[in-house]
């Protein structure tokens, strides 16, 4: 958003955008394999499997509440986007009723 003078101004491409891509992010994160036990006979090392295995078992914790936040992101950028794009379509009904039924020139 950016100011001018009083005005205030959304790219609501750019929030959409925003919105589809964290949801991209969301589905990338969803179609991640689990890490937990896949790869101990390849290591060949009971220590380093074992490493492997705690930083597998943090890594689904953490990456279960990203894409939580991811997606929860997500949903605010769309329904943000929406609600922009509502009101403008308000502001313009509401100014072709005040000009007496003229089509409003479109303009951000």
């Amino acid at each position: 958003m950016s100011g001018e003078g009083d005005h205030t101004r959304a790219d609501l491409d750019l929030i959409k955008e925003m919105g589809n891509g964290l949801g991209r992010i969301k589905r990338a994160f969803d179609d991640l394999g689990k890490l937990n036990g896949a790869y101990g006979d390849d290591l060949g090392h009971e220590e380093l499997s074992s490493k492997l295995d705690d930083f597998a078992g943090n890594w689904e914790i953490s990456r279960k509440k990203l894409t939580e936040d991811v997606e929860a992101l997500a949903k605010l950028a769309k329904d943000a986007a929406k609600v922009y794009e509502d009101i403008d379509h308000q502001l313009a009904e509401a100014i072709r009723g005040a000009q007496g039924g003229k089509p409003a020139k479109r303009g951000r």
